[in-house]
């Protein structure tokens, strides 16, 4: 089988000044659980990068910007919405199978996956959804690209609805 070679893309170091050619769509921040912790989502060429990125503040050491990158094609921002969909059905209305806590897909030839977690991602004792593309290392190469999403952030703090309002605008070709 003949390696498929990846687009390279940009890492974004400073969310508030991307490189040239990086346009941000929208920034959101997770007032619910970590005020100051934003998600800034943005295109290059055709793929979706979302910056996860928050000022650390240190006893007697400078601040500093903390920054992790998810990459996808654009393609994601539907595929999203579909699975998301697929994992709120149940069984026997065509969703996620009994004993299953995750799925993966090709999208646009990078291996996506969705998963639901279990543990406490918060103070409040949230669980939540990682979704990983199995076909990027991070930055630093300690692993693949992933984002965490809180469930009070993605339904109460306005993630979802961020993401289905890109979703819609790249169906329509207004992205």
């Amino acid at each position: 089988m003949p390696k498929q070679f990846l687009p390279s893309l940009i890492e974004i170091k400073d969310p508030e000044v991307p490189p040239k050619d990086i346009r941000l769509l929208v920034r959101i921040e997770d007032e619910l659980n970590y005020p100051g912790d934003f998600e800034s989502f943005f295109i290059q060429s055709n793929h979706l990068s979302i910056v996860s990125h928050r000022i650390v503040k240190r006893k007697n050491k400078p601040n500093f910007l903390s920054t992790r990158q998810f990459d996808a094609p654009l393609s994601i921002l539907p595929w999203f919405v579909n699975k998301f969909e697929f994992f709120t059905k149940m069984p026997h209305e065509g969703g996620l199978p009994h004993g299953k806590i995750s799925t993966d897909d090709l999208v646009e030839g990078e291996d996506i996956g969705l998963t639901r977690l279990m543990g406490r991602l918060n103070e409040r004792g949230d669980q939540g959804y990682s979704l990983y593309n199995y076909s990027r290392k991070d930055f630093d190469d300690s692993g693949y690209q992933s984002l965490i999403i809180s469930d009070s952030y993605l339904f109460q703090g306005g993630f979802f609805e961020t993401w289905k309002e890109l979703a819609n605008k790249y169906e329509n070709g207004t992205l």
